[in-house]
C-alpha cells in the first residue's frame, strides 16, 4: 500500500483536512504469483487526522468505492480489501468454468480532492469495471460530505429548492442541446424516464464551478458518451443551502 500526501483545495485552509492517497492492488494483497488475477488497482484518499468526523469521511469514501466494486450494498460493513479479494474470486471463479473464453476482469478506481470548504467536500471518483461482455462501464462520481458530521450530503439536502434548481438547469440543457422549449425533452434522442428533464445522480463541485455529470447510459446510449454541465459558483450560489464558497 502506497502512501502518498496529498495538497489542500481549499477556501479556508484554517479549517482544512489533509488527505493522503491510498493504493491498493491485487499483487500487493492476494498471492497472485501461482494463479491468474484480475487487473486491479485502487486509489482512494484517507484523511491523515484520526479525530471522529475524519474516521467518519474515511468509511464513506472506502464504503462508495466499495460500491463500485458491487459489495457495498450486499456487506454490512464494506471494507476495500475484503471488495478486492471478492472481485477477484469472482473473476477466478467463472475462469476456472470457462477458461478459454473468460476475458481477466479489470477494475480501476482513482480518487482525488475537488473542492473543500468549511461545512463541505467534494470528493470526485473516476472508476472503470470490465466483467466481461463488449466493453467496460467507466463512471465518475462525486462524494459530498457535510465536515461537521462526516455523512454524505444527498444530492437534495444540497439545495434550498431542489425542483427551482432542476428547472433552471432543465433551461441551460435544452439550449446547450439545442431542444426547444416547448418540444419533448427526449426529441433529440435523448431517453429520461417518464419524458421528463431530471438532474443527474452525480452532482460535484470545483473552486469555481457546479458540476452536474450523467454517465453513460444515464440519459443516452453507451456510443454517445456522458454529458457533462459546468456551471459557475456565482450564478447559481442562491440555488444551494449549504456552503459553497
Amino acid at each position: 500500500m502506497l502512501l502518498i500526501f496529498w495538497g489542500l483545495y481549499s477556501c479556508d485552509n484554517t479549517e482544512s483536512f489533509t488527505f493522503e492517497k491510498q493504493n491498493f492492488t491485487v499483487d500487493t494483497l492476494l498471492d497472485c504469483k501461482n494463479v491468474d488475477c484480475a487487473s486491479l488497482e485502487i486509489n482512494v484518499l484517507k484523511i491523515v487526522d484520526d479525530n471522529p468526523v475524519a474516521a467518519i469521511i474515511n468509511k464513506e469514501i472506502e464504503n462508495t468505492a466499495c460500491s463500485i466494486l458491487n459489495i457495498g450494498e450486499n456487506a454490512s460493513e464494506p471494507n476495500l480489501k475484503e471488495a478486492i479479494s471478492q472481485f477477484n474470486s469472482s473473476y477466478q471463479n467463472i475462469s476456472e468454468e470457462f477458461p478459454e473464453e473468460i476475458v481477466p476482469y479489470e477494475a480501476t478506481i482513482d480518487c482525488e480532492l475537488s473542492f473543500q470548504c468549511p461545512g463541505l467536500i467534494s470528493v470526485v471518483m473516476d472508476s472503470y469495471i470490465f466483467t466481461g461482455g463488449a466493453h467496460g462501464n467507466g463512471t465518475v462520481s462525486y462524494i459530498n460530505i457535510d465536515t461537521k458530521t462526516g455523512k454524505q450530503f444527498s444530492n437534495k439536502s444540497l439545495f434550498k429548492n431542489y425542483n427551482e434548481f432542476e428547472d433552471y438547469v432543465e433551461k441551460i440543457f435544452r439550449t446547450q442541446h439545442e431542444i426547444p422549449e416547448k418540444e419533448s425533452i427526449n426529441s433529440t434522442g435523448f431517453f429520461f424516464e417518464d419524458d421528463t428533464f431530471s438532474l443527474p445522480l452525480t452532482i460535484g463541485f470545483t473552486d469555481k464551478e457546479v458540476i452536474l455529470y450523467y454517465n453513460q447510459y444515464e440519459i443516452n446510449s453507451y456510443a454517445e458518451g456522458p454529458i457533462e454541465l459546468k456551471l459557475n459558483k456565482e450564478e447559481v450560489a442562491s440555488f444551494f443551502a449549504v456552503k459553497i464558497f
